[in-house]
């Protein structure tokens, strides 16, 4: 008895290629995805503890700032004599620090200052501050890559972002109004800003200016 040929239509062949190019196309798409999930998880391992550092770091350094702030103030109306809160504005290596002179001291007024800065070194005036290290031993510097971003006053036009900045706090117990931004340079930035009668300092997770709270 003679076997059965199966017959191969054209139909059938085609069916048949469409199935295979079908799993073939699977196949593909399934080891694309797990190469991009293993890409993702690679990125993830490598910059989740970085960003919770820098959470970290910031979280300590506003924390400890706004208890540098309330202290400030309180030794001013004291002790009778005017503080100032220094920064080092240098984002390469942010630090900051505490100055205080006898009796009431003015902060200079943005015209003092141009003045100064426009005229001969030798002619300006001597400062009546000193370095006072009763409430921080030492300079207090900020972990890398934190560095303010700038600091906003009330008495100035626009926002310092270089340089030596102050905050100035009165014998009567009175603090200018400032907002200083602590950022990494990237995506991460918070503010302190300072209630120029308690000296407090709110945390604001975000980069403000003294005109987005004061409207």
């Amino acid at each position: 008895m003679a076997a059965k040929v199966a017959t191969v239509t054209p139909k059938t062949s085609r069916m048949r290629t469409s199935i295979n190019s079908l799993k073939t196309q699977r196949g593909f798409t399934l080891i694309e995805v797990m190469v991009v999930l293993g890409i993702l998880a690679a990125l993830l391992a490598i910059g989740l503890p970085r960003m919770n550092i820098n959470n970290t770091n910031i979280k300590n350094v506003v924390r400890q700032m706004s208890v540098v702030t309330r202290e400030i103030r309180n030794q001013a109306r004291l002790k009778n004599r005017t503080y100032r809160l220094a920064l080092n504005m240098d984002p390469k290596g942010s630090s900051y620090w505490i100055e205080s002179a006898d009796g009431p001291v003015y902060a200079p007024s943005e015209e003092t200052l141009k003045r100064i800065a426009e005229g001969p070194p030798e002619q300006a005036p001597p400062s009546k501050f000193q370095k006072d290290q009763k409430i921080l031993k030492k300079d207090r510097e900020l972990p890398q890559p934190l560095h303010f971003g700038l600091l906003d006053l009330g008495r100035t036009a626009e926002p310092q972002k270089t340089g030596t900045a102050y905050i100035y706090f009165s014998p009567e117990g009175l603090v200018e109004k400032a907002a200083i931004q602590i950022t990494n340079g990237q995506a991460l930035t918070w503010t302190l800003i300072i209630n120029p009668l308690t000296g407090h300092a709110d945390i604001v997770e975000k980069a403000t200016l003294l005109k987005d709270v004061t409207r």
